[in-house]
């Protein structure tokens, strides 16, 4: 019965970070994630490009700009 009155204060093993950013993105990570999962799916329904404010094509996620954009990093990425 110590023992488990005593697990339950138990000090968190503290981890080391490269810079405060990443701590506190680390720590963090789940709000932040489902933030940015929140906001793409309301501009993705709203039809607004998800990395501007513009008006998205339709059917895609982008604008004119960002789409172009998008088909050079496919391009890229599938000649590695």
């Amino acid at each position: 019965m110590l023992k488990k009155l005593l697990s339950k204060f138990k000090r968190k093993e503290e981890k080391k970070y490269p810079n405060r950013f990443l701590k506190f993105y680390y720590e963090n990570q789940q709000r932040l994630n489902k933030e940015r999962r929140s906001t793409y799916t309301e501009k993705k329904d709203a039809g607004i490009c998800v990395r501007c404010n513009k008006k998205a094509l339709s059917g895609i996620v982008f604008c004119d700009y960002h789409q172009k954009k998008q088909i050079n990093y496919n391009k890229k990425a599938r000649l590695k």
